[in-house]
This record gives C-alpha cells, structure tokens and sequence, in this order.
C-alpha cells in the first residue's frame, strides 16, 4: 500500500496502525497546496457477495456521515473525504499534529486535584457533544487523547464507531453483531465488555483516566472489590470528598449507577468547582477525602450578608472569635493617686472592679450556655440558609432555612453546637446564625446571685425581638417540599412535549431540602439517555425512509425497545404513516393495466360460429372473456 495513490489524490507515506479489519495510513493530499498530511482508515470488507457489498456499503455511508457531523466540534478530528475504490473502503480526516495523553500520564507521576478536574471538564465537553448526536465513541483511553500542539487542547480520535463498521464489514453477512467488543481492556466497562456499549461506558472510560492520573496507577494495577466489582483507589491518594465522590460514580460497576450523560456528569463537576465549600476537608481518618488546605481562619468570621445568600457558605470559619467578655482594664479606668497614704482606697477600689469585672464575666457566660443550651435546648435559625454540617467544620450534610427550630443536645466543640433535629450534625451557634434567647427563658432566673448582673441589659434586650419570628417561619418549610413536586411534574410534562432542555432546568430547579430533589436528579439522567437512544434509532429510521426503503421504516418501528416518549413516538408514528402511503403508492404504480381486453371486444365478427368453435386456440385465436 505504501506509494499507493488513492483516489487519485491521497498518496500513502506510512503506516499507522493495522488490526483485523484494516489498517490507518499516514497519506499526503496531493490536490491540495503543500500536500498537508491526513490520515486514511481502510476498511475492509469480508465477503465479496453483491447483496453483503451492498449492506456494507450503507453501513459505511451512514457512519460516514456521521462522523461528518461530528467533525464540526473544534476537537474532533474532521472528516476530509469518503470514498469506495475496488470494493473496500476509506475514511479520510483531519491529521492532529501533537502528542498523546498518555505521554503525560507517566506511571508513578501524580497529577493534583485542580489539573484533574480540568482534563475532567474539557473531555466531558467533548464526550457530550458526541453523545448529542446519538454516538458513542466506545474507545475513551489516553491514547485516543491528543494534545494538540498549536492550542494545547486535547483532541479526541479515533472513534469506536469506526471500529465497528470494521466489525461488522468483517462479519459474514455485514449484520450487527452485538456480541463483539469494541475497546481497550482497563478502560472498557462490564457492559461494554460484553458487546453492548451505553453512553455511561464513555463515561467509566474517563473516570479511569481521571483516577490513573491523581494516583499515577496504571488500570490494571488498581485492586477491584471482589463482592462488588468497584474499584479500590481511594486509599492511594488525598482528594477532595467532592471528586472522590464523581469519581466514584463515573466508574461504577453497573451502569444504571453511573451518570446517564456526559452532559450531567460535567454539570457536576462544575457545580464542585463553583462552590468553595465543596473543597472542605474531610475526616482524617478517611485518607482519600482529604481535600485541598484551605485556611479558613483567613475568611471574615464577622460577616453574616453572604452567608444568608449562599447555602454552602453559610457555615462560620473554623476558628472564629468569640463575643468578647466586657472585662474593663482597672489601671486606665481610674487616675491613679498621688499619694501613698491612699493606697487601701486604691486597693480597696481595684478590688470591687475585679471582683465587679469577674461577676460580669461570669454572667455573660452563664447566658451565653444558658442561650446555647448547656444542655438538651431549642435554637431558631436567624439566617436565611444554614448548613449542618457531619462535625465541626465537616461536611456538608443538610441545610435547614430562616425560622427552623433546632433540637441542641448540650454537646459543644469550640464554636460548634451538636443538634439532633431536623438533621442530625453541627452548626455554628454564633448569635447571628442562631437564636437560642427564646429556647429557655429561666435562663435569666439562674443568675440572681452576682450584683453587677444588673448592669447587663443585653439579655433582656435580645429577648424581645427573638420570639415574633419563631413561631411564624416553621410554617414555611413544606412549602418547597410541595413547590419541588409541582416543578417535577412541569417538568416530566415538557419533557413529554418534546422539551428537553426546559424540563431539565426546571428539575435541576427543585431544592436539595425539598423530598423531590433524588427523584429529580434521578429523572435528569433517565431522560437524557431515553432521548439520547430515541434520537438515534429515529435518525436511522428517517434515514431509511428519505432512501425510500418504506418496508424498513415499517420493520424498524416496530421495535419494542423504542423508548416509550410521548414527542419521539408522534414522530415515529408520523413517519410510519408517510412511509405505509408512499409504499402503497409506489406499488399501485407498478400494476399494469390488461391491456389485451380492448382488442378482444372490438373484434366480434365470427358470431355463431366461435361460440361454438371448440378449438379457437388451435386456429391461433384469442377466447373472449364473457
């Protein structure tokens, strides 16, 4: 093949790869100026027969022009030209001049968490535009990743699909044969492995990448579960809970439990990258949620407007100051006297303001416990969103709203207050997040004794404003609950019509708090994968209708695994009516009418005598037809 020309203008230089069902070429493009470089895949057919010829070159042309489509995405290889020369195949496109993911993936080298997360983000761009377009590219793996040297993006190659023509053409009949896998073994998923790829086997591919590059493990140095399958990494490296978390979920062992769509799992990562709290250390006992060091001393502990706004903000720093005891300073209060002889009235006076200074620190701590519950209490939240948190400065495990009452346990734990309802966790008990003056009101009672207590009407002050809001904001709680299922059932009825984009911004709408959101985020995946596969096999039917193969459009729709989608199945239904009338009309088309009759009646001379004729055949003539 090399010096080959083809097609009378590609010029074959080198030989890239070969397989089982043909071979890549580096080629020259002699038509062009400079003669730039391109890459040419040969397929080769197995059987030689007309009818096999003809289905194989249809599958052919269908891919093609798929791949044609895809080549409009800035880092995806295009498609130059396609084309058939002595009975085999070639796919011409785009050559990527750069060097290939794995070169930076060197064993034993680990990449840091933001880097990740940005190789995450930029493929998952990519991936979700091909699966758009119905396709799965079947062979994501760091040598299908090319950085390319002019932007220094990464460039995805070599799609699966063309894999599986080649399987297909090299099968006897040139029929789909589901059993044959198409990938590369580490990064290929269970499913795929057995012949029967879904979107979600793109993503395990990626998130094996992902885990190969914060650990500097190859895939097949990782330890699987033996009860379960899933795969053991955490333990090799300190993330973040956030990632360590997609990540899992990426590489799950059954699909069904992985995102459904590129486009959900990029979602993800980008609300983690959006939200600080999501890089929160974890636990130190768990190493592989460890996340990146941040100095949270260093965020202003006094100012409590963002913290209303934002829901994952809302927790305080880790460290903050407490409300300052008012202990007065007794030398720069008084001029001291000029005279020695009045040393016991000094003495006597720095006495009373000690003891005046201890008794009031005394009794702003006793309020201050008596306001947090030194012991089993109620709190208000005062804020518009607050997190509780699974200890102090943990993870974020659920948020409770402006006016909820919060069930104190008694434990506390250097600024941090341990609740066991609404949610059971941590929150920061600085007054301004919550109020706790209203919960026991014998707290002034329990301070009598100290004098100076007098001159603090700071209790007293707080008091009065705390109790109007409480018993009012706990009634706006279910209201997302049932704001969420109304959003839902919006949703599920666009999605119905045909929109999908509208009903997953309003699914993506409902609240974590409210009991729809699991049932939301689960019904996003569901319908980007059933739209995905509706699409698909639409695009082939209508593909065989506008090539007016009426009787295939008949057979295809009759499948029963077309998903059940109210938009798709109008569609589908529509063209299955357009297609029974078109093959109807082109059958009645090819009748002929009988001609011979007209003759056969204009010609009625031989009266008697042929109508008892008993041998008109043998004199040459034609019966009549009564």
């Amino acid at each position: 093949m090399l010096g080959k020309l083809l097609d009378g203008r590609y010029y074959i230089t080198q030989v890239l790869g070969a397989g089982g069902f043909g071979r890549t070429y580096l080629a020259q493009d002699t038509r062009r100026p400079g003669n730039p470089i391109c890459v040419v895949k040969h397929l080769q057919p197995a059987n030689q027969e007309p009818s096999f010829l003809e289905t194989a070159r249809r599958l052919f042309t269908s891919e093609a022009e798929t791949l044609e489509q895809l080549g409009n995405h800035d880092q995806i290889p295009r498609l130059l030209a396609y084309f058939e020369e002595d009975q085999e195949f070639y796919l011409v496109q785009e050559f990527v001049e750069g060097h290939t993911l794995s070169q930076e993936l060197q064993p034993g080298q680990r990449w840091d968490e933001k880097r990740v997360m940005e190789l995450l983000k930029e493929v998952l761009g990519i991936v979700d535009f091909v699966h758009r377009h119905g396709v799965i590219h079947r062979d994501i793996k760091p040598d299908n990743l090319i950085r390319r040297n002019s932007d220094n993006k990464l460039v995805l190659v070599d799609f699966g699909a063309v894999k599986q023509i080649r399987t297909q053409l090299a099968s006897g009949y040139g029929s789909v044969n589901n059993t044959v896998a198409v990938g590369t073994p580490g990064y290929m998923s269970s499913e795929q492995a057995m012949g029967q790829p879904r979107p979600s086997s793109d993503i395990y591919g990626l998130g094996i990448i992902g885990i190969q590059a914060l650990t500097g493990r190859m895939p097949a140095e990782l330890q699987e579960d033996l009860n379960t399958g899933e795969i053991l990494w955490q333990h090799l490296v300190s993330i973040s809970r956030g990632l360590a978390y997609i990540l899992n979920r990426m590489v799950s062992y059954h699909f069904k439990d992985r995102y459904q769509s590129a486009g959900e799992a990029l979602q993800a990562l980008q609300q983690l990258t959006a939200s600080p709290s999501s890089y929160s250390p974890t636990n130190p006992a768990y190493p592989s949620a460890q996340g990146i060091s941040t100095p949270r001393q260093t965020l202003p502990p006094h100012n409590p407007a963002p913290l209303s706004e934002q829901a994952t903000m809302a927790v305080a720093p880790a460290a903050p100051p407490r409300p300052p005891a008012p202990t007065p300073t007794p030398p720069s209060s008084y001029p001291p006297p000029s005279r020695s002889d009045k040393l016991p009235l000094v003495l006597g006076i720095g006495m009373a303001i000690v003891v005046g200074g201890v008794s009031m620190a005394y009794a702003i701590r006793q309020s201050s416990l008596g306001a947090f519950g030194d012991g089993v209490g109620t709190c208000t939240v005062a804020v518009g969103v607050l997190n509780v948190r699974s200890q102090p400065q943990g993870s974020v495990v659920d948020t409770v709203s402006k006016g909820t009452k919060l069930a104190l346990t008694g434990t506390e734990q250097n600024g941090w207050a341990e609740i066991s309802s609404p949610a059971k966790g941590w929150v920061f008990k600085e007054r301004q997040y919550i109020d706790c003056t209203s919960a026991n009101p014998t707290v002034a009672q329990t301070q009598p004794s100290p004098t100076p207590v007098e001159t603090q009407p700071s209790p007293v002050v707080i008091n009065t404003p705390a109790p109007k809001p409480s018993p009012e904001k706990p009634k706006d709680k279910p209201k997302p609950a049932d704001n969420g299922d109304s959003k839902l059932t919006t949703a599920a009825e666009k999605y119905q019509q045909g929109k999908l984009d509208e009903a997953i911004a309003d699914a993506q709408s409902v609240l974590p708090s409210s009991p729809a959101f699991e049932e939301a985020q689960k019904k996003i995946g569901e319908w980007q994968q059933e739209w995905s596969e509706a699409k698909a096999k639409f695009n082939n039917i209508q593909q065989a209708f506008d090539e007016g193969r009426y009787v295939d459009v008949i057979i295809y729709a009759s499948d029963s695994n077309f998903p059940e989608q109210r938009y798709w199945r109008e569609k589908l239904n529509d063209l299955v009516r357009k297609a029974t009338q078109r093959k109807a009309d082109t059958e009645g088309n090819q009748e002929t009418p009988p001609s011979p009759t007209q003759p056969e009646t204009q010609n009625p001379k031989p009266n008697p005598q042929e109508s008892v004729d008993p041998s008109p055949a043998a004199t040459g003539g034609n019966p009549v037809t009564p």
